[in-house]
């Protein structure tokens, strides 16, 4: 087998055995599929590394011991300090490009000594007329088909991989729920929303801001005007989404904080918070409140609910400071605040 069948064979397999499109295990993937030919001087690694070769050119045969699972388990012991060591992916692209480097052989004319050190070998298929020939026209065919395979799985893996592409063409609420949960952490994300709105009945068909996954069913959103509604298939839905597509928009870094809070004056500590994107969850002992009244809506999601009394308790879930300020801002509080920023990275 050819040098770039070898590549194309591992780089392919092994893109989609880890679901990647990560450059650097790939390349490893790459790298380390030529190695099980180091037993031969022919080779572009046993040329590179003559004296070993030559060593195993007198001492073995081609498609031997550097060609079996033997080979494998040495090779996955032996680098195994790579994963102790935090670089568990580039030890995962090391041992699937070696083993996927030999396996490709088993489909050749001689096959390989898979099960060294037994003799014998392993050939795919049982008849010889449809196995491999180095460079013959069967090769360079395959060689044509493997690219493409590897493209195409580096090309799905680098959107997300093969259930955020699937649910992207069908548009599936619960599969957009399923993608935001994936990617909420690390991207600004978009949801174009096709429904209907559940007071008036109206049609929906806009794009919205995502917030955050509320349950396994539902979404918060936000329109441009920062407007807070719960998106799913739940009676407490604001918009009943019959298809949600996610694009993600930009990289982010989440910063998130847990504040306890005891009779603090909220209004001094909300105005220290970035005002965009900072969202706040958490239960709240608002002090001296019997006249503190929170009008409940109908047509939006109500970011934060309150228990009236003279120790009135608020909820806030996704809450912005600036609501936050307008409603709380001239009580003291007690409880616990999760107070969660999200800071878009800038394209370069």
């Amino acid at each position: 087998m050819m040098t770039p069948t070898h590549i194309a064979f591992s780089v392919a397999l092994t893109s989609i055995t880890l679901g990647t499109a990560n450059p650097e295990i790939l390349g490893v993937a790459a790298l380390a599929s030529l190695c099980p030919d180091i037993d031969t001087s022919k080779s572009l690694i046993g040329r590179l590394f003559f004296p070993i070769s030559r060593w195993l050119e007198s001492h073995t045969i081609h498609r031997g011991i550097t060609h079996s699972f033997f080979a494998s388990g040495v090779v996955i012991l032996v680098s195994y300090p790579l994963a102790l060591n935090g670089y568990s992916h580039i030890w995962q692209g090391l041992i699937l490009g070696y083993f996927f480097g030999w396996f490709g052989d088993v489909f050749t004319k001689s096959g390989v000594q898979a099960f060294y050190p037994s003799r014998g070998r392993m050939i795919i298929p049982r008849n010889p007329r449809l196995r491999l020939g180095t460079r013959s026209n069967a090769e360079w065919f395959l060689l044509m088909v493997l690219v493409a395979i590897a493209t195409l799985s580096i090309n799905i893996n680098s959107n997300g991989g093969i259930i955020r592409g699937f649910n992207q063409a069908i548009g599936l609420p619960s599969g957009a729920i399923f993608t935001t949960q994936e990617d909420a952490s690390r991207y600004l994300l978009i949801a174009q929303i096709k429904g209907r709105n559940a007071l008036t009945e109206l049609p929906v068909d806009e794009s919205y801001e995502v917030v955050e996954p509320l349950t396994a069913n539902d979404l918060l959103v936000k329109n441009k005007q920062g407007i807070v509604y719960r998106v799913g298939s739940s009676q407490e839905c604001q918009i009943i989404a019959t298809q949600i597509r996610i694009e993600r928009l930009s990289p982010i870094t989440v910063e998130v904080k847990d504040l306890i809070l005891e009779e603090d004056d909220l209004y001094s500590f909300l105005t220290q918070l970035p005002q965009e994107r900072t969202y706040l969850s958490g239960t709240l002992t608002v002090h001296d409140a019997e006249d503190l009244m929170l009008p409940s809506h109908i047509d939006r999601f109500d970011t934060i609910t309150l228990q009236p009394g003279e120790l009135a308790y608020a909820r806030l879930v996704a809450a912005s400071p600036s609501s936050a300020i307008a409603t709380l801002g001239d009580y003291s509080v007690s409880g616990n605040l999760i107070v969660r920023t999200v800071y878009v990275q800038q394209k370069t």
